[in-house]
């Protein structure tokens, strides 16, 4: 029987390449079906992991394989060092982030370092962001300066009918101002429904694209809330049915569901006269719901504010469109989304476009294209652009 290779790496390399997103010790050996010794030992140099194991580390802690071969650490910084996401959002200091999270918010910081030195190597500026507000300022103040940002007037809201329309409208509304929104595909809407970090300059919003394209829209609205009042974090609550004590939280609920659906426009609504003349119908639910282009979820919570249904009528209500949802859920079949809108649907239209204006330029080469846009192959290059125009 032939002996392993040993593979001969820089064992300051292993610590570096496991401290990117603070895996532990614990972690990496459960994962690698060894000890916590045996990854000590490679770490400070006693004993070397066979190639196999090397490579298998490398995939774990998603870096080049040949970086642990390099005499010196390379030049990048442990990207949770950047926001302490812990004491932002609704997640609390004792927030526990899983590997994927942790992988997604260095992809994050990653991607916006490529938009910032694609945006230089062009000469092009970096648009900073509009609105800046006081957390404290009033809720009503900061829902009609969303609603003046997005151009989302009553017109235009009735044009969308669906809520996908009205989330690909403001995406692409907030995307003209440099806004970086993105989509996660593999984190649970338990550990994560939204995503936030309000820089001055392309700040970042991320939606979990296993919610529905309704909970998005409002998910987007919520972190929006958070951009303006530079309150970044983690939110794993950002639903007007959400249970939490967080004041910030509560009050970004209640700002984003007014921007969705202002209390003046939904008073003069034609169905809320045949809903208080007849009593309560999801046919008028559905049909105000419609015209506002949201959930029916955030047309009861208006309703509950302006006293025209109960509290308990309101979560009563709640409780029956989350059973008749998640029914919908266990039926639906699962989809397939082809490569590349599987990747622009995930990284978004600018970034996209950006990096493959780059590519076409003769800027970066395809290999490093297909690595900055989720390693998708370069013969789906053109099915991208497709997609983002």
């Amino acid at each position: 029987m032939s002996k392993a290779i040993p593979a001969l790496v820089t064992p300051e390399l292993l610590v570096w390449a496991r401290n990117l997103d603070s895996i532990s010790i614990d972690e990496i050996a459960a994962k690698m079906h060894t000890t916590s010794e045996r990854i000590a030992e490679w770490e400070n140099g006693s004993a070397h992991p066979t190639l196999t194991q090397a490579k298998n580390l490398a995939k774990q802690y998603r870096v080049p394989f040949v970086y642990f071969y390099l005499p010196d650490i390379p030049q990048k910084t442990k990207r949770l060092d950047k926001v302490d996401y812990r004491t932002f959002g609704n997640v609390g200091d004792q927030f526990v982030m899983s590997r994927e999270l942790r992988w997604l918010l260095r992809d994050i910081e990653d991607r916006r370092d490529t938009m910032l030195a694609l945006y230089a190597d062009e000469g092009q500026d970096v648009k900073e962001f509009p609105i800046k507000l006081a957390a404290s300022t009033d809720e009503s103040q900061i829902s009609d300066a969303i609603r003046q940002l997005l151009g989302l007037t009553a017109d235009v809201q009735g044009t969308f009918r669906k809520p996908e329309a009205a989330l690909n409208y403001c995406i692409r509304k907030l995307e003209s101002f440099d806004v970086l929104i993105f989509q996660a595909a593999k984190i649970q809407q338990t550990e994560m429904r939204g995503l936030s970090v309000a820089y001055e300059k392309m700040p970042i919003i991320v939606l979990n694209r296993k919610d529905e394209p309704s909970a998005r829209l409002f998910t987007l609205f919520h972190e929006l809330v958070h951009i303006i009042t530079r309150t970044s974090g983690v939110c794993n609550e950002t639903t007007q049915s959400a249970n939490t004590n967080n004041n910030v939280e509560l009050a970004c609920n209640r700002i984003a569901g007014n921007a969705l659906v202002p209390k003046s426009a939904i008073k003069k609504h034609a169905k809320l006269e045949e809903l208080k003349t007849y009593g309560f119908d999801d046919f008028y639910i559905s049909a105000i719901a419609r015209d506002f282009a949201v959930s029916k979820e955030v047309i009861i919570h208006v309703l509950w504010e302006l006293n025209i249904i109960t509290k308990d009528f309101y979560f009563e209500t709640l409780r029956r469109y989350k059973d008749e949802y998640d029914a919908y859920v266990a039926k639906k079949p699962k989809g397939f989304l082809p490569p590349a809108t599987d990747t622009g649907t995930q990284v978004g239209k600018l970034y996209a476009r950006t990096v493959l204006g780059a590519y076409h330029a003769d800027k970066i080469s395809a290999r490093d294209t297909s690595n900055f846009l989720l390693d998708l192959k370069a013969k789906n290059f053109s099915k991208l652009e497709r997609w983002c125009f």
